[in-house]
């Protein structure tokens, strides 16, 4: 992810390699998850199995329940709420709202669909089979750190420029908190291995996708109107028309 230029909030006019690489990466994360699926079907079941552990110990369920929660929508959606609000000011467009709320109804419809039509059952079942009925595969909770997480970090690089120390932390919140998050789920025994890895291939996806999508989608009149608003309200309230400021040129795709 590039650093972008203070105030920029213009994603790029037209087909960058950014965007082309992004895509590409998306597409990539795509084919790896089919794959992964696949094998999760057959060869896997086999570390599914042995990851299968015994109920945790009741004096840990405090604290794995405490972190179980960093990847629940109640928790994680209002700290993104605030990451796009700091990012929607900074920016002074709803740019940013726009595009954290499309993400996050992408990403559970994408789940939903996915645990609908691969129907596999919970550990507690101890069967690892697939089309079971079952809701487990993949896992939303560690969908929803790389998703969310990994926007709150895009949103505020992108369109609130940071400084570097805020910048390396955001880099490392994702990673650290899909380790937490793979660790706590199978310590309770609530997801299958391979049903937590696949969660994370699929917010890799729609991350990606969504990151592109935004750089590639130029910025319209009406944003730019919103802006000029935002700017220059007085001009705006003694029925002056807007004028419409250049669009600048945005940063890369992460």
């Amino acid at each position: 992810m590039l650093r972008p230029r203070r105030g920029s909030t213009a994603p790029d006019d037209g087909w960058t390699s950014e965007v082309s690489s992004g895509l590409a990466l998306a597409g990539f994360l795509g084919l790896v998850f089919m794959g992964f699926t696949l094998l999760a079907m057959g060869p896997l079941m086999g570390i599914d199995t042995y990851f299968n552990l015994a109920t945790p110990p009741d004096s840990w369920l405090p604290f794995l329940h405490l972190m179980d929660r960093i990847g629940q929508r109640a928790v994680c959606l209002p700290i993104l709420g605030v990451a796009a609000f700091i990012a929607c000011r900074r920016s002074e467009s709803w740019r940013p709202a726009i595009v954290a709320g499309a993400a996050v109804f992408a990403l559970n419809l994408t789940v939903l669909i996915l645990k609908v039509a691969l129907g596999r059952d919970a550990p507690q079942s101890a069967d690892p089979s697939f089309f079971a009925g079952g809701m487990a595969y993949p896992s939303g909770h560690s969908s929803n750190i790389v998703l969310v997480y990994g926007l709150i970090g895009y949103l505020l690089i992108r369109y609130a420029d940071p400084g570097r120390a805020l910048r390396i932390l955001l880099w490392m919140m994702v990673p650290v908190l899909s380790g937490i998050m793979v660790f706590t789920s199978l310590t309770l025994n609530w997801h299958w291995f391979a049903d937590l890895i696949a969660g994370l291939l699929v917010g890799g996806i729609i991350l990606q996708l969504v990151a592109s999508v935004d750089h590639a989608v130029p910025e319209t009149q009406m944003e730019q109107g919103w802006r000029h608003a935002l700017r220059h309200p007085s001009s705006v309230a003694r029925g002056g028309k807007p004028s419409q400021p250049r669009a600048s040129r945005g940063s890369g795709a992460p």
